[in-house]
């Protein structure tokens, strides 16, 4: 059962693009490096020889200049997605630009500043504290893409020749075959697995930086919550995507040769799929167009974080003093800008949470109606009959309302009453997974079979039976393709504070 939409954001501000110009580094403070660019809050624009700005601006949600830290970056731009993450939606926040320019500063920090990700981690286990009435599951997994291939940073053992395999499921949506998942309850847990991860990683030293980032990294955190104590209730389920891409470098800078310059090569080459995509996608294509996400693994991966159901920040981090190198990657971040995502909140339901809920919803309807029905029975002859009106035609809507919801739940138990173990045979021979709700028990297992059907034997409409939908199990991945755990592990986690929740 793929998640339901409990609700969207306005695709308007799910997509939103920031500059951050850094400030001039030894080397280039050492050989008097000219500076090419300016900016202020909104805009960032070019310098003449004179330091005089050189035609219009570009403009950005927001532009941070060499005097800001870290956490101003984080604080305006990233931890509004942070918030909406714990509240059920996808969240993606990565840093675009040329090497050297600050992108693993701005997203791990520097051992003497932290970056957005502990940033962001710190956050989330402080929004669990202010929520006692939910309980969330914590996972996170670490992955790197290194000359096309993906390896997984947190694995005991190395990769296999060619990497992990990117596959997707039958609801939609992609994930990496085999990738390990560790399962965290604080801040400080999850902070030495990145560690561990990043001590893994690709990296070199070259003309440009000293200690150059060789492959893109993905640090991902899938986040499950539900109401306290809740057993059949929905789930939530989303990922936070912290993305620090390789930066672009041309070899005349860099130096590179050899195994420097195959690497160079598949930085660049994915990076422009990047590119293409994100301009494709700027041009609004209709619905079902084709975008080239399959040219390369970091497109596959973030697909749903490009024009799909996630909020997605990127941070384009220039350099003050290159020309050339920061007016492409301010073109990069300009046709960023038109790209619009559609989040919705990630809530899985099993068959008796859809139950009780419209349960709940035809109980608040009934109580509507009664309050019409009092306040309709005492309007008086000389009110105003437009009023009268209106309260009759919310009533009537109400009354269809919960009709519609008899109806459904008429429809939920006819098929609930289906032999099961006709179905349990049948889902034998067909294994697929049928439902990505918590697992409670077996009764979502369920498959099936017209021939074994038998009318139930309550006094129910049978001619809502006709068409009952179904679906096919199939066999459960080892791991994480989408679906909560809730119900099959329910641990006590507990909150920097030490406090269980």
């Amino acid at each position: 059962m793929p998640p339901r939409s409990r609700s969207s954001a306005d695709s308007s501000d799910a997509f939103k693009v920031a500059i951050r110009v850094r400030p001039l580094i030894a080397r280039e403070r050492k050989t008097g490096a000219q500076m090419f660019w300016s900016c202020d809050t909104k805009q960032i624009f070019q310098l003449g020889a004179d330091g005089k700005q050189l035609g219009l601006g570009h403009f950005f949600d927001r532009v941070f200049d060499h005097e800001e830290t870290t956490q101003d970056v984080y604080d305006e731009i990233a931890q509004p997605i942070i918030e909406s993450v714990m509240e059920g939606y996808n969240g993606t926040i990565f840093a675009y630009g040329q090497t050297s320019s600050g992108k693993t500063y701005t997203m791990m920090g520097d051992g003497k500043t932290e970056g957005i990700i502990p940033y962001a981690i710190d956050d989330m286990f402080h929004y669990i504290d202010q929520h006692p009435d939910r309980e969330y599951l914590f996972r996170v997994s670490f992955m790197e893409i290194y000359n096309e291939a993906v390896s997984d940073l947190l694995a005991v053992k190395d990769a296999k020749p060619g990497g992990l395999q990117i596959r997707e499921h039958l609801e939609g949506g992609v994930y990496v075959a085999n990738l390990e998942e560790k399962l965290v309850r604080s801040k400080d847990e999850v902070l030495e697995w990145m560690k561990k991860g990043e001590k893994r990683r690709h990296v070199a030293g070259t003309n440009m930086n000293e200690r150059s980032s060789r492959s893109h990294t993905i640090f991902r955190v899938i986040i499950e919550s539900r109401e306290q104590g809740a057993k059949d209730d929905a789930v939530n389920v989303s990922q936070l995507n912290l993305v620090d891409l390789a930066g672009s470098e041309r070899a005349s800078q860099t130096g590179a040769e050899g195994q420097r310059l195959k690497e160079s090569g598949a930085i660049n080459q994915s990076l422009l799929t990047l590119s293409n995509v994100i301009r494709k996608l700027s041009e609004c294509p209709p619905e079902g167009a084709y975008i080239a996400y399959r040219d390369s693994k970091l497109t596959r991966i973030l697909q749903m974080s490009l024009g799909g159901n996630s909020k997605t920040a990127v941070i384009c981090a220039v350099t003050p003093a290159e020309e050339e190198q920061t007016k492409s990657t301010l073109q990069f971040a300009t046709t960023s800008k038109s790209i619009k995502n559609k989040p919705v909140v990630n809530e899985v339901l099993s068959e008796m949470a859809m139950l009780n809920r419209a349960k709940k919803e035809i109980a608040n309807l009934q109580k509507k109606i009664k309050e019409m029905n009092s306040q309709t029975g005492f309007l008086t002859l000389e009110q105003d009959n437009e009023e009268l009106r209106q309260k009759l035609q919310e009533k009537e809507l109400l009354q269809q309302e919960q009709e519609k919801k008899l109806k459904n739940m008429e429809v939920f138990m006819c098929r609930s009453s289906i032999d099961t173990k006709a179905l349990t045979e049948k889902a034998k021979k067909n294994p697929r997974r049928a439902t990505w709700c918590p697992r409670v028990g077996q009764q979502n297992r369920l498959s099936f079979d017209p021939s074994s059907f038998k009318p139930p034997s309550q006094d129910v409409n049978l001619s809502l039976c006709d068409v009952p939908e179904f679906s096919i199990p199939r066999k459960r991945r080892k791991h994480f393709s989408g679906e909560p755990i809730f119900g099959e592990l329910d641990p006590v986690l507990e909150s920097p504070s030490g406090e269980s929740f």
